[in-house]
């Protein structure tokens, strides 16, 4: 990779570096990427078959990739606050937004990451967040980490308390529910938001429709891989 990766852009990656299971490649944020050595690392959670396959791969292995795909987040450093909503696996594309906006010169005191975990034993997926210089709250599902709560909650408490800055732009990325939550908090604030869709994508590049989200209001279709994966908030409906 040449250049720094537009945060929010994914890798298509085939699982298996010898046969044809699975068939289909899955579909990985960019998580981060060191620029002296041009090393792109990901962030996956084994679940099916395919990470199930990606979790065998050894040091040294050929893996077969396709990216940076995709669209990603577009924001000019003149904003006022930035403010991160990732869950889960969610982690990956805004952290690199952070980095990003940070290496260009944005003000870390300007940043709000809050992250969303089940439970505090998965705390080790936000470790390289930790050392940013930004804000970072935690949201657990049981209370055993920061907020009690969804991270969805922990939003609304604190643009309710004023801490996220006067005119905050929200960046997400997360499960679907999750998603949806901080969608219908962003219109309720008034707020500019852009989500980061997660989606099954059997192609990556546009062709198969596999990945589409309906437009908001309308009677048509977009495709997370191609249009997306980062959409206003105002753009899609969950």
């Amino acid at each position: 990779m040449e250049r720094f990766p537009i945060p929010g852009t994914f890798l298509h990656i085939k699982p298996n570096t010898t046969g044809t299971d699975p068939l289909l490649r899955r579909a990985f944020s960019i998580f981060d990427y060191d620029e002296t050595s041009g090393v792109v690392d990901i962030l996956y959670k084994v679940v099916g078959r395919g990470t199930e396959v990606l979790s065998r791969v050894r040091p040294g292995e050929t893996l077969d990739v396709l990216g940076p795909l995709g669209n990603g987040f577009d924001l000019p450093l003149t904003i006022d606050h930035l403010v991160l909503v990732a869950g889960g696996v969610g982690i990956p594309p805004v952290y690199l937004l952070a980095k990003s906006h940070l290496r260009q010169g944005f003000d870390g005191n300007k940043i709000n990451y809050l992250c969303g975990l089940t439970t505090a034993a998965e705390k080790p997926m936000a470790d390289r967040v930790e050392k940013l210089p930004i804000n970072l709250q935690f949201a657990t599902d049981d209370g055993s980490l920061g907020f009690k709560g969804f991270v969805s909650e922990l939003l609304r408490a604190r643009l309710d308390d004023g801490s996220l800055g006067i005119n905050p732009v929200i960046c997400a990325c997360g499960p679907d529910g999750m998603l949806k939550a901080v969608q219908t908090i962003a219109r309720a604030y008034g707020k500019k938001c852009y989500l980061s869709l997660e989606s099954i994508m059997p192609c990556g590049v546009g062709t198969c429709l596999g990945c589409v989200v309906k437009n908001d209001g309308e009677e048509k279709y977009m495709r997370v891989c191609r249009e997306g994966p980062v959409f206003e908030a105002s753009e899609v409906e969950l």
